[in-house]
């Protein structure tokens, strides 16, 4: 039987795919500025007029990239705590997140939007939807998926800010024991407020 042949729009849909792969390899591998798409289409082995007829500029193959990076990380966060693990297990399963390549890709464009307006409101937009998201399984974890409690946002904002700073600073290497006694201490933290509520 004779394979199908893909649709334009199928074609379409993989360069496009293979161009935003490529650029968050290239932002954890060279960062923002390192990142040019001579070196994206390289990596992602497509030709320039393709990357041009998609993205015209690095600014919109980079918002691209940014809107993959929120799904990614988005669903990455929700799966690891679809099974609604105890709270040492679930801050686990997001400092697995939060050393990953998902991660360093977001943080070099977190850097890069401290000079870049353009990049800084984009940013703000995807971290406020990823916010949000956190917030609903903040909720769930602390089983407050009804009614209104305002320690929610807050603990939600603690946590990933917490997650953040230990990322960060893991980068500098031999940082792993620091880091666990934080994400201790964070989990007792947690616990406690689950048993206040």
């Amino acid at each position: 039987m004779p394979r199908r042949k893909r649709t334009q729009e199928e074609r379409s849909s993989t360069t496009q795919g293979l161009l935003l792969d490529a650029t968050i390899k290239c932002l954890v591998q060279h960062g923002y500025a390192g990142a040019t798409t001579t070196a994206i289409c390289e990596r992602a082995g497509v030709s320039r007029g393709a990357q041009l007829h998609h993205y015209p500029t690095k600014a919109q193959l980079v918002a691209g990239a940014i809107e993959r990076l929120f799904e990614r990380r988005h669903r990455e966060f929700r799966d690891s705590l679809e099974a609604q693990p105890e709270v040492t297990e679930a801050l686990e399963r997001l400092w697995e997140i939060y050393t990953s390549d998902t991660y360093y890709a977001w943080a070099e464009l977190l850097i890069a939007s401290r000079t870049d307006a353009a990049l800084r409101k984009r940013l703000r937009k995807v971290d406020d939807a990823f916010f949000a998201q956190a917030v609903l399984t903040c909720r769930r974890l602390l089983g407050l998926e009804t009614g209104e409690d305002e320690r929610v946002g807050a603990l939600a904002r603690l946590t990933l800010c917490v997650f953040d700073g230990l990322a960060l600073n893991h980068t500098l290497g031999g940082r792993e024991a620091q880091a666990r006694a934080v994400l201790e201490q964070l989990g007792l933290a947690l616990a406690a407020s689950i048993s206040l509520r």
